[in-house]
């Protein structure tokens, strides 16, 4: 090789070097810039475990936006520092879930944002909560994040505005406040509207069981409706017939159709704690009851089957059955219509994509995870684990003979159940878990995880989800726990 050719070969590898580092200052430059600033009047940015405060948080944008404002909507973690310190105007919509429990989403703004102090003097915002006062840390999250932005110095517009279950007149607070800062009439949007659906087959899962019986309700629809895997069935709970009929027996009323109808939505059980003053008409005195508020259930089912089916365990309190459970299980009769909306939960979607997943629940909530298997099946990806808990094989062995098949079919690469009540005497009581099964597995986890696998939960909150989270960590490191909901690779649904 002659003198010049090597001098060439070194100018060109010498130029080849100069733009590899040209290449990568302009990518670290990129990722670098500052975010644009937009001349925008809201920032609404919202925090969503099942769907309803980004629900609220689109149907408030598009409120405003009709009075001419503009508006910008974000996902709570999307947001970063520098968005905030450019927005002048922020409206925050925030769920809180199980005893004080921030969204999921919000995880790593509380990590990286608000362990933070940053100067928001200049930003004027408003909070609204969401939450069940059944829970003993009623809106936590709305609080704690009202407490950092006012420790921020944010200028509040109005108190903090907490909503019960979603409750209408918590949500008017909310209305007629924005009213007065905008100083304009927000026009109301109209609800999603119930669809009537009927019941088709309903049939008890777990005959036998300690636990309290699992039903499956496939319901039929006339309409042409369309959900996703990972969906969410609103149901306008109900009273049943014989409820009312004693209710009205009860107060000495006629049991007429009219009477039967005003009662049919209004919670009867407020009614043992509402005095009914002397002289005061029934009819009036009802009209002061509460509505039923709607109940959650994850679809099972996807629309290719023509049907839409539900899981449903019977809660049981010391009022007896639970209103909405006992109704949907005991107190309709097949061929009964009932009200219920599909409500999009983004938050527990699949990708289209046939990289692993990772499904583990117990109970009902086998639902959401049957609703992904099905939509995996229809797709052809069969990279699937399946980890389910219940108490005892003999009679909680849910949709046993489905999984069965789809194991034959190579559906599902892989299946571990945890029955914890099947454990012997040798084992000094020890009760197997699904996180039990994640630890017994944690070289496969890792590998499915590498493979890049989604991990989905769906089911209890108290004991399985809380199980199953501090397993990940224990094998994966918080960090890579961490990263993986950054990425939207692990999902959950639970309650």
């Amino acid at each position: 090789m002659t003198h010049a050719v090597i001098t060439i070969l070194i100018a060109l590898a010498l130029l080849l070097l100069l733009n590899i580092i040209i290449l990568v200052i302009l990518i670290w430059c990129k990722k670098s810039k500052p975010i644009q600033k937009k001349n925008t009047d809201y920032l609404i940015v919202y925090a969503s475990q099942s769907g309803n405060a980004e629900n609220l948080a689109r149907q408030t944008a598009l409120q405003l936006q009709n009075i001419g404002s503009s508006v910008d909507v974000f996902n709570i973690q999307n947001i970063k520092v520098e968005h905030l310190k450019q927005a002048q105007k922020t409206l925050w919509i925030v769920s809180t879930y199980g005893e004080g429990d921030a969204p999921d989403t919000a995880r790593q703004f509380i990590k990286e944002v608000m362990s933070q102090s940053i100067d928001l003097s200049h930003q004027h915002y408003a909070v609204l909560a969401l939450g069940d006062r059944y829970y003993h840390y009623f809106c936590q999250f709305g609080q704690n994040l009202n407490q950092w932005l006012q420790r921020q110095n944010a200028q509040a517009y109005f108190d903090l505005v907490c909503v019960d279950q979603l409750k209408a007149d918590d949500l008017s607070i909310w209305k007629k406040q924005l009213e007065k800062i905008t100083q304009k009439t927000l026009i109301p949007l109209k609800d999603q509207r119930w669809i009537d659906f009927k019941i088709k087959q309903r049939d008890l899962l777990n005959e036998g069981s300690q636990g309290h019986p699992i039903y499956r309700i496939r319901l039929d629809y006339s309409e042409a409706i369309a959900w996703e895997s990972g969906d969410i069935l609103e149901v306008h709970c109900a009273n049943a017939t014989n409820r009312i009929h004693a209710f009205l027996s009860e107060h000495q009323q006629m049991i007429s159709d009219a009477n039967i109808e005003s009662l049919k939505y209004k919670n009867l059980r407020q009614a043992q704690q509402s005095v009914r003053e002397n002289h005061q008409y029934f009819s009036d005195w009802t009209m002061q009851l509460e509505d039923l508020n709607p109940r959650d259930y994850s679809i099972a089912s996807i629309p290719k089957q023509g049907y839409l089916e539900l899981v449903v365990r019977q809660e049981i309190s010391k009022y007896g059955l639970g209103l909405s459970s006992g109704w949907l299980t005991q107190g309709l009769k097949l061929g009964e219509i009932i009200k219920a909306r599909i409500r999009t939960n983004a938050s527990f979607h699949l990708s289209k994509n046939n990289q692993p997943i990772i499904l583990i629940g117990n109970g009902s909530g086998i639902a959401g995870l049957l609703s992904h298997l099905q939509q995996r099946v229809e797709w052809g990806y069969t990279q699937n684990w399946l980890i389910f808990g219940e108490r005892q094989q003999q009679f909680d062995y849910l949709y046993a003979e489905q999984i069965q098949l789809w194991q034959t079919q190579g559906v599902l690469a892989d299946v571990d159940y945890a029955f914890s009540r099947d454990q012997s005497v040798n084992q000094l009581n020890h009760k197997r878990y699904v996180q039990d099964c994640l630890i017994e597995k944690s070289e496969q986890l890792k590998q499915w995880i590498a493979r890049g696998a989604t991990i989905y939960v769906c089911g209890s909150l108290k004991g399985m989800a809380q199980g199953v989270d501090q397993a990940l960590i224990q094998i994966l490191g918080i960090d890579k726990v961490s990263e993986l909901m950054d990425q939207n690779r692990y999902l959950r649904d639970v309650y």
